[in-house]
């Protein structure tokens, strides 16, 4: 009987989350009633999660229910052709490939670097370089962009795949995050990770402190 009622609350708390956190018109920024929503079903989320578990039931219910209506935008283009980073890497290499395909090069950055409030656009920017081997080219270059909250959990994640077709290149690829109002402030961890061929590669790890930020009120919302 404990765990139908588990199944419920579970299922109620996936509805009230896919049917309250949508942003209407899909725009980039965040309304004050879409705030408003947002943190009320956070709310909500910490509530039926307290049902299921208790107290840890609560922080994840109400994580869950924030990040889904958390926002990450991914965009990718290719700086340089398989030419160029083939004849850059044999000028590098005794005019030699290497015998399978690697991750030459990877950096990333985030800005802004430091501190931002619920709402800012977080942006994770990353410089890949990936060459063909001798016996293995580059068929697929994907990057994984996962976000911690503070507490630990697991936030938002997205992923793209950055080539269009086989062989070496470089790209530049972007996720730009934005964390609903009434996010958990403290400092988010941030790990990039990059899969060439379907394996895991190279990884990066960062992190941004976000600052509180004022919620539209509930007597605000209701003269609307």
């Amino acid at each position: 009987m404990i765990r139908v009622k588990q199944s419920i609350l579970a299922a109620c708390i996936g509805a009230l989350l896919v049917t309250g956190c949508a942003t209407p018109g899909g725009q980039g920024g965040v309304s004050s009633e879409t705030a408003f929503r947002c943190a009320t079903f956070g709310v909500g989320g910490a509530l039926l999660g307290a049902a299921v578990s208790g107290s840890k039931g609560a922080v994840k219910g109400a994580l869950v229910g924030l990040a889904a209506c958390a926002v990450v935008e991914i965009a990718s283009r290719q700086t340089k052709s398989s030419t160029a980073v083939d004849e850059q890497y044999r000028s590098n290499n005794r005019n030699q490939l290497p015998q399978t395909a690697k991750i030459d090069a990877y950096s990333t950055s985030v800005s802004p670097n430091g501190v931002a409030k619920a709402g800012d656009a977080i942006r994770v920017q990353s410089t890949i370089r990936a060459v063909s081997g001798v016996k293995e080219p580059v068929t697929e270059v994907k990057e994984q962009l996962v976000v911690y909250a503070p507490s630990g959990e697991e936030f938002k994640r997205g992923e793209k795949k950055v080539n269009e077709g086989a062989g070496s290149g470089e790209y530049e690829n972007a996720f730009t995050l934005r964390l609903p109002q009434g996010a958990p402030q403290g400092v988010y961890k941030i790990r990039t990770q990059l899969f060439l061929n379907g394996k895991p590669a190279s990884a990066s790890e960062s992190s941004v402190q976000i600052a509180a930020a004022d919620l539209p009120s509930t007597a605000a919302f209701a003269a609307r």
